[in-house]
């Protein structure tokens, strides 16, 4: 402790308390080494909070490659149970189709029929791509 240190305490110890320390009273040592302990143990808790904020941030950095590996997967089983049910639903709407065809239908019907494929289709084609669009917006977003 610096002499400026020690001198201003014995000012402050008389002033409050009309007591007049000398530099080598034993009162000054326990307030020497209180210092030292409260340096002592402001350093253990600074290297406490240092580990800790480690800690956590190898936590969340481990959360966050589990969650993004489980989005993706969901994401993915998603995609495919989606294109599995939309070419059973275009193979079934196709099968269907074609018996009305080979039924023998009259031209008018057989152009209803193929311009009714073809909207099939598209819509089949656009919400296929709003699918998409979704999944890579909720990929960008996360």
């Amino acid at each position: 402790m610096s002499n400026d240190k020690l001198d201003a305490l014995i000012e402050r110890v008389a002033s409050e308390h009309g007591i007049v320390l000398s530099q080598d009273d034993p009162v000054l040592m326990m307030h020497t080494l209180n210092e030292v302990l409260l340096e002592q143990n402001k350093e253990a808790h600074a290297e406490l909070l240092s580990n800790y904020q480690a800690i956590l941030e190898e936590n969340f950095n481990r959360w966050c490659e589990y969650s993004t590996k489980k989005s993706n997967a969901i994401i993915s089983a998603s995609m495919s149970n989606a294109q599995l049910t939309r070419d059973q639903f275009l193979e079934s709407c196709i099968q269907l189709i074609d018996e009305r065809i080979k039924s023998g239908v009259d031209p008018k019907t057989y152009d209803l029929v193929r311009i009714s494929r073809q909207a099939a289709i598209i819509n089949l084609l656009a919400s296929t791509l709003i699918l998409v669009s979704v999944v890579t917006i909720s990929l960008i977003l996360l």
